[in-house]
């Protein structure tokens, strides 16, 4: 039994002294503090626990669950910083450092940051890093073009921004593909658009038919929310379309012409108004 550090687990209890239990077995095992248990463990009994590297660069058990894992990405306060870096609280009792080496930029305390947590084995101690994409490598990619994936925003970029895709690969959503003003850590659905050897780019919104599909769906989703009318027209400027719709504007005019067609719609000279038949 492999104990990996800074991981969430369920282990054992093989054996105990005055102060500490022993997690594992015989082979692989790691210390729990009795301070950090209530009442009494048995041999045998199973204790959710987070590992990691204490002062002495020891694994180390708690029952002190953080908020995120090792190879993990999410967003936490800055608490304090000084020359070795800046310290983020993850939920433990020890705050995580960020060395000044993994800062993408400058930081700043009470300043909320997207992170990856991250395991420096041969050093033997966690860290923190706001250089997000650079820990996540593409290599085995199990996704194909027109997939729906869990995104991750992370970092701005002259195109556009960069994603962490189902917490496994990094990925780049170009600037027309976004629907909304995005943030750091703001999590969203997307659409895997292509995959070219290491490098993967999503987008927002789904892709022909089901682009459509969608399109109309949502558009009438609107009008049979808002009295059947909405104040767009094929001059409107596209980033009210975005706003309000959370689709182009290319989009917006082939949705509007497939529905006028399926005469479910009018169109006025200042909008688009659900046609009520009845």
């Amino acid at each position: 039994m492999r104990i990996a550090a800074g991981r969430i687990q369920e282990l054992p209890v093989f054996d105990t002294n005055e102060r500490s239990y022993m997690l594992g077995d015989e082979n692989f095992s790691v210390l729990l503090p009795k301070r950090d248990v209530r009442g009494k463990l048995e041999d045998g009994a199973l204790v959710t626990v987070f590992t990691f590297y204490n002062e002495m660069r020891e694994l180390e058990a708690t029952t002190q669950l953080p908020e995120i894992e090792v190879g993990g990405v999410g967003s936490f306060t800055i608490v304090t910083i000084n020359d070795l870096g800046a310290f983020i609280n993850i939920g433990t009792r020890r705050d995580m450092l960020i060395p000044r080496r993994e800062m993408r930029e400058g930081l700043e305390e009470g300043r909320k940051v997207l992170i990856t947590l991250q395991d420096d084995a041969r050093n033997k101690r966690l860290y923190a890093s706001t250089r997000v994409s650079a820990h996540f490598k593409n290599v085995y990619i199990d996704l194909k073009r027109g997939d729906e994936v869990d995104l991750i925003v992370a970092e701005k970029i002259e195109i556009g921004r960069r994603v962490i895709i189902n917490g496994k690969f990094a990925g780049v959503m170009f600037r027309q593909e976004m629907l909304r003003t995005l943030r750091d850590g703001d999590k969203i659905k997307g659409y895997v658009r292509k995959i070219e050897g290491s490098e993967i780019t999503v987008s927002m919104s789904k892709e022909g038919e089901a682009l459509l599909e969608d399109a109309t769906s949502r558009l009438m989703e609107f009008l049979n929310n808002n009295n059947g009318y909405i104040r767009l027209t094929d001059d409107s400027d596209p980033e009210e379309i975005k706003l309000r719709l959370r689709m182009s504007k290319k989009t917006f005019k082939k949705a509007v012409g497939i529905l006028y067609k399926e005469q479910k719609v009018l169109l006025t000279k200042f909008g688009v108004k659900l046609n009520r038949k009845d």
